[in-house]
């Protein structure tokens, strides 16, 4: 997490070809994920155990190109967990933030906008 005190790090370059890598945590249980659809609200999760609607979770992205990695906390508020995995109904789950200070938000929206996710199709599966 970004210490107060400090200015939120940017980004240099980075790497939209590859997937932010996101480890989720359910109670101190570790899963791993990826992502390329988020914003500074929320994100969706593709990844091969989705948690069930409304569970808390616990973030880590790390972004490629990106040195430090965000933590953040979230809630599932869409999830896909026997259905088909594909383009209208991706496996994964959506997760809305909560907590965030503005710096954050910032160093997000920056980052989306670098992935070109803005007005993504798929944001109305977190936010």
């Amino acid at each position: 997490m970004v210490d107060k005190d400090q200015e939120a790090p940017r980004p240099d370059v980075l790497d939209k070809s590859s997937p932010c890598q996101v480890t989720y945590y359910i109670e101190e249980q570790a899963f791993k994920g990826t992502c390329i659809h988020f914003n500074e609200r929320g994100m969706l999760v593709y990844c091969p155990q989705p948690a069930p609607l409304n569970t808390k979770v616990r973030l880590s992205l790390q972004f490629p190109g990106f040195k430090n990695i965000i933590d953040l906390q979230g809630e599932v508020v869409w999830t896909n967990i026997h259905g088909p995995a594909d383009t209208l109904s991706p496996r994964g789950m959506g997760v809305k933030f909560y907590n965030v200070d503005r710096d954050m938000e910032r160093l997000l929206a920056d980052l989306a906008a670098q992935f070109d996710t803005q007005g993504s199709i798929f944001s109305c599966y977190y936010t």
